[in-house]
């Protein structure tokens, strides 16, 4: 067994207690704060229902549930080492020949189940519930149809040709506003393009072709299908790059026909969502040493005040560093790393001498 000791057990058991106690704490105050902002539009339309409204705030905590684990875990390990501190009982542990070693083992251990949990909700939570929230926010909070700007999204299919499209709905399957661009002279659009597992279709189709230096329209369509156009079958390959799974992040990365530009903002945010569930291991390198030091002088307020503070900064650095990847001539294998790796390295001594 890994926690073999009653002590072990025991710093287990209570850091859970404390962090699920965080951790339903900061939730139900999300859901309040949410509730007394968007409240009045939800239950005002005629189509909200309650267990949609349930489904929302259920999605809304899937979003935030990884920011939530970090800083549960951060502020629960700071409680339970401060008051074993206080009360002495790490004197004690140390007395009995406990090392730091030993003592750290419960927390990395916590640290690896919450690297675990934020994986898997990348992979399959993550994405369904962004998506949820995004088409239950266009339905109920939406205040006019131009409050906000859509941009055109691009998608390289294999065969070259190029899918430039306004907004992708997965519920219905389909493209809002497209342009398929076959070559630089055969350009097709359609209002709306419906996929299936064998081919798209368009309704309302116009065929443009370059005369000169302009485009004329050869022929317009009621109806099309477009044979020619092969498509993934994971849907998640038109949602925005931010709704994208790893697993789907890392396939798309490997095709050959993408353009080095959206190669680098598909490593970007794939490192992303690889770095950032790595966060509470990172947080018990940089705490632990300064939690468990022999110090009559130490402040749990500077403690917790600049762990939070850098918990924060942290996640404000990698944010950034993913807008400078998607957008930069630098290659994401650099730019992603250098916060964790800079981090890992201003600790690494510290963390040694205990």
């Amino acid at each position: 067994m890994i926690l073999s000791k009653i002590w072990e057990k025991k710093i287990f058991f209570r850091v859970i207690k404390t962090l699920l106690f965080f951790l339903i704490s900061i939730s139900l105050l999300v859901i309040i704060i949410d509730f007394t902002v968007h409240g009045v539009k939800i239950f005002t339309h005629n189509l909200s229902s309650f267990l949609l409204v349930v489904r929302y705030y259920v999605n809304l905590i899937i979003i935030q549930l990884n920011l939530f684990l970090s800083l549960t875990f951060l502020l629960a390990s700071i409680k339970v080492l401060a008051d074993m501190n206080i009360h002495h009982e790490l004197t004690a542990l140390r007395m009995a020949a406990i090392s730091s070693k030993k003592l750290a083992r419960p927390f990395f251990l916590i640290a690896l189940i919450l690297v675990g949990i934020s994986y898997i909700n990348f992979e399959y939570l993550y994405p369904n519930a962004l998506n949820f929230k995004d088409n239950f926010k266009e339905k109920y909070l939406k205040k006019t149809k131009y409050e906000k700007k859509i941009h055109p999204n691009v998608i390289y299919l294999e065969n070259n040709i190029r899918l430039v499209y306004q907004k992708f709905d997965i519920a219905k399957k389909e493209l809002l506003d497209v342009f398929i661009i076959k070559t630089n002279s055969d350009i097709w659009h359609a209002k709306y393009l419906y996929l299936d597992q064998s081919m798209a279709h368009g309704k309302f189709v116009d065929h443009l072709i370059r005369n000169n230096a302009y485009f004329e329209k050869e022929k317009s369509y009621l109806t099309f299908a477009f044979q020619d156009i092969k498509l993934d079958k994971n849907t998640f390959v038109f949602a925005p790059l931010e709704n994208r799974s790893i697993t789907t992040l890392y396939k798309q990365s490997l095709s050959q026909t993408i353009c080095p530009k959206e190669k680098n903002e598909l490593l970007a945010n794939l490192y992303y969502k690889i770095i950032i569930p790595l966060i509470p291991l990172l947080i018990v390198f940089c705490t632990f040493p300064f939690l468990i030091a022999f110090s009559k002088n130490i402040s749990i307020f500077y403690i917790c005040t600049f762990s939070i503070f850098g918990l924060v900064i942290f996640y404000t650095i990698m944010d950034s560093a993913l807008i400078f990847s998607e957008s930069s001539s630098v290659s994401p294998h650099i730019i992603m790393w250098i916060p964790i790796v800079g981090i890992t390295l201003f600790f690494r001594k510290k963390f040694q001498k205990i």
